[in-house]
């Protein structure tokens, strides 16, 4: 799955959540490249959201916003991990929320949203994300 966990490397095996080395994978410079761009806007945005100060909530708009840059490429990129590996996208939830609710539809396609065997997430396997 594309996710930044604050590491230096944002693809994690599904399964286990620990890190798959990009080089197992066998894709191109360039996408690495698009993959570590994607995590720095990632991160920042992440940051801001992390900090709770005066931009935690514009943070939280961006990170949400299914036509934002972010997901955007995030989910560009899953598209192009796809052709070496199911990968999913890993969606961003407002944890800081008074009563974050478990969404029941995909926050991209709007479909009802599937578990996720033997983790307590849910998937949309339409849109390869992950909530």
């Amino acid at each position: 799955m594309l996710r930044d966990t604050l590491t230096e490397n944002p693809l994690q095996c599904v399964e286990c959540n620990g890190e798959v080395a990009p080089e197992r994978l066998g894709f191109s410079e360039r996408l690495a490249k698009e993959i570590a761009n994607w995590r720095g806007i990632s991160r920042s945005l992440f940051l801001l959201w992390l900090d709770s100060s005066e931009y935690a909530e514009w943070a939280a708009e961006k990170l949400l916003d299914r036509n934002g840059t972010v997901n955007v490429r995030g989910r560009e990129l899953v598209d192009q991990l796809n052709q070496f590996v199911q990968a999913y996208y890993w969606w961003f939830k407002d944890t800081e929320l008074d009563d974050p609710l478990m969404p029941t539809t995909c926050p991209n396609c709007g479909a009802a949203l599937d578990p996720f065997e033997g983790r307590d997430f849910q998937k949309c396997d339409a849109c390869s994300i992950l909530v």
